[in-house]
């Protein structure tokens, strides 16, 4: 969880002291981009260390927006692990090769052990891996959740810094903007 700190509660509530709501407004929409910008360092971030779609990213990272009856923001990621194919393998058609698959940026591919591309009924392919010596059953293989990615210590410290300097900037701009026009 990443909690984000206003420097400049008490000098709004001195100038907007006949007008809260005013004041309260001003604060919604500077959380609100602040919320925006840790959605995009947190794809930046994950995408600088994981080999991995920006879309993927942004599409499983939610935000809850500040009202100004709610002064708090949410950015919350969540879903499920994600196949091996959205990563770098090869080969990414059907073929009687070994499967090599990378899921960071910086490593090697890695040899998957009896793995094999294949399409199922449903128009899904991914990588798969035999359980036993028979034929069946098969089972998929995955690469870590975007909510496990976003987890890592120091893209949180990141995010959370990104995040940080631009409520203060927001904030600055939105009192500006509210005492001086324009």
């Amino acid at each position: 969880m990443i909690e984000l700190k206003m420097h400049h509660v008490e000098k709004l509530e001195e100038l907007f002291a006949k007008t809260p709501k005013e004041a309260r407004t001003l604060m919604a929409r500077a959380i609100n981009r602040s919320a925006d910008t840790a959605r995009a360092a947190a794809s930046q971030e994950i995408r600088a260390k994981y080999i991995i779609r920006a879309s993927d990213v942004k599409n499983a990272i939610k935000i809850n927006k500040a009202t100004v009856s709610k002064l708090a923001a949410q950015v919350r990621t969540s879903g499920p692990v994600i196949p091996l194919m959205k990563f770098d393998v090869t080969p990414t058609q059907r073929k009687d090769v070994v499967v090599r698959a990378r899921v960071k940026k910086g490593g090697s591919k890695k040899i998957i052990k009896r793995g094999f591309v294949a399409e199922m009924g449903n128009s899904h392919t991914n990588v798969f891996t035999r359980v036993g010596n028979s034929r069946l059953p098969i089972k998929g293989a995955y690469g870590p959740s975007i909510a496990q990615m976003m987890g890592d210590d120091a893209i949180i410290r990141n995010i959370a810094t990104r995040a940080q300097d631009t409520l203060d900037k927001r904030m600055e701009h939105e009192m500006q903007r509210l005492l001086y026009g324009g």
